[in-house]
């Protein structure tokens, strides 16, 4: 894996963490409500984590480029298995 996904998800899952913590640690002083407390202070920071990993990984990963003779060579990752729109690139043939 290269070393800018690991520290994107490492920085990703030191804030699911955090943010676990905090909610929890929160919502303990209402113990009549506690479950709400939780999903109010959890859940959109969880939404902004997710979003945000999401845009980093588009915005700074670097891409994978496979050509179709290192697929071939590696066949647990498939390569141009569906065409645009998932459409099969390779439609069965007629037989009228």
């Amino acid at each position: 894996m290269d070393f800018r996904r690991a520290l994107i998800l490492a920085v990703m899952d030191i804030l699911l963490l955090s943010e676990l913590t905090f909610a929890i640690w929160y919502a303990h002083f209402e113990m009549e409500v506690v479950a709400w407390r939780f999903l109010q202070v959890f859940l959109p920071p969880v939404i902004l984590t997710i979003l945000g990993t999401r845009w980093a990984f588009k915005r700074w990963a670097p891409k994978v480029k496979v050509t179709v003779e290192e697929s071939a060579n590696q066949p647990w990752r498939p390569v141009n298995l569906f065409g645009v729109l998932g459409q099969n690139p390779n439609p069965p043939r007629r037989d009228s």
